[in-house]
């Protein structure tokens, strides 16, 4: 699913969750089956430039950027993000861009992972499983344990993501996506009449704005997503500091702790 395409089928599963509730307002984290950081040794991650776009949203559905909010909730949120890498027991460093070839180089892993990211989004996020991309684990369900089939954070960028390792140092690179749309005031004027009709049994729900966003850690030495966290219903405003700190927290939700060697865990909440 090309990344665009991705992008646009994420906003309209957020539309749909408000008026089919069937559809579920977060999709959740996911780690590799398997992984875990190494306990021991320096750890480096390095996190790209956070993708952001924030806008408003007209009746019929048109988004329509807004530049200045655009880049306050980049900054609010990168800002949120190198306050929590201190939790993250690693060396964390954050690149807006890389120079010469290797900002070519950056520039396709961007473009690759975003449309990795559409395929987890479709058979793990989603539910579209692919048979291929199962494990089978026990569950616990209310104290019966059976074993289950589940769907597996199976998804690389390949061996040549080593060389985003040697433009980096990093271990890891981590990717993040975020997109709001906020209501204009037509929109919001469409859904006050929307919700007076409910009073008459004639409903028409209209959503104020969409609110996405997701995250991703990609292993350098393998190419192998090792955590995928996509979120439909954010909260927080980006464009607020203290609201970047809620946006930051949902997006590193389920985040792998780092064990330390005496046990502790190496992120607080």
């Amino acid at each position: 699913m090309p990344a665009k395409t991705f992008r646009a089928a994420l906003a309209a599963v957020a539309c749909a969750s408000l008026a089919v509730t069937s559809v579920p307002a977060s999709a959740g984290s996911m780690t590799r089956e398997g992984f875990t950081f190494p306990a021991d040794g320096q750890m480096n991650i390095v996190v790209f430039r956070p993708d952001v776009s924030v806008g408003s949203m007209k009746v019929g559905g048109m988004d329509e950027p807004n530049a200045e909010w655009t880049e306050q909730a980049r900054a609010n949120i990168q800002q949120q993000l190198e306050a929590r890498a201190g939790q993250l027991n690693a060396n964390v460093t954050f690149v807006d861009e890389l120079e010469g070839e290797d900002a070519e180089l950056l520039t396709e892993y961007r473009a690759l992972f975003e449309t990795v990211s559409g395929a987890v989004f479709q058979h793990v996020t989603q539910g579209d499983t692919l048979k291929t991309k199962e494990v089978r684990r026990m569950h616990n369900n209310n104290g019966r344990v059976r074993e289950r089939t589940f769907p597996s954070l199976d998804w690389t960028l390949g061996p040549g993501a080593a060389q985003l390792k040697e433009a980096t140092g990093a271990d890891y690179a981590m990717f993040v996506f975020t997109y709001d749309a906020y209501g204009d005031a037509g929109r919001k004027a469409a859904q006050a009449v929307g919700m007076l009709g409910c009073l008459i049994g004639a409903c028409v729900i209209v959503k104020a704005g969409v609110h996405v966003g997701y995250a991703g850690l990609v292993n350098l030495e393998t190419g192998n997503i090792v955590w995928f966290n996509t979120d439909l219903s954010m909260g927080g405003d980006p464009r607020e500091l203290d609201g970047a700190e809620k946006r930051v927290r949902q997006l590193m939700e389920g985040f792998p702790e780092r064990q330390e060697a005496d046990g502790a865990s190496g992120v607080a909440e």
